[in-house]
């Protein structure tokens, strides 16, 4: 057998030095793009198409018929009023009556002992407590020390209980002044109220 075959068409085009075999020309890069491109514009420009005709077109529904406006004009006759006196109103010569103060049993109270006996508010803080008042304090005094036994009540709206605060434990002076402790009344003892 012989390994020579006549010259053919394909040996002529291996000889111009192109490609050999079933080779496809190189494609140019925009043809690649070419198709992803045109499927975004076509389903955007769908989508863009089908959402303006929803939007646009009108809804009714069964549920909520278009209302229908009807005008009827009626005219009536109105009198004009009749002026008629005023009766004549005089104020009342009785004042309104002030509020009652209520005593407030759970008010925060300090007994402050400035007298130098062992156990004076400690004692009087007993006699609060036995009395109903839920949130006494006992301590000692410091500072200026009042003339006499004295409960002092930080607002206006404490005098009733500050007076039956006094009086619970004899103590004739009350005074609306600034509290020296956190509580809103305290007792200022410079003697044993109770002698």
């Amino acid at each position: 057998m012989s390994d020579q075959y006549p010259p053919d068409e394909f040996d002529e085009i291996a000889q111009r030095g192109g490609p050999v075999g079933v080779h496809r020309a190189p494609r140019p890069w925009w043809s690649k793009l070419l198709g992803p491109i045109l499927v975004f514009l076509i389903a955007g420009a769908a989508a863009y198409l089908i959402a303006n005709y929803l939007w646009n077109r009108e809804v009714q529904t069964p549920d909520d018929p278009t209302p229908t406006i009807s005008e009827t004009f009626t005219e009536t006759f109105t009198p004009e009023p009749s002026l008629t006196p005023e009766p004549n109103v005089t104020p009342s010569q009785t004042p309104s009556p002030t509020p009652t103060q209520t005593v407030s049993f759970s008010t925060k109270v300090a007994v402050l002992n400035g007298a130098g006996i062992n156990g004076l508010a400690g004692k009087n803080q007993k006699v609060l407590q036995d009395a109903g008042f839920s949130s006494v304090t006992a301590a000692n005094l410091s500072g200026n020390k009042p003339s006499s036994n004295v409960v002092v009540y930080s607002e206006a709206e404490l005098e009733a209980t500050a007076k039956e605060i006094a009086k619970q434990l004899g103590i004739s002076d009350i005074s609306l002044d600034v509290t020296r402790t956190d509580a809103d009344i305290e007792v200022h003892l410079v003697s044993d109220p109770s002698k």
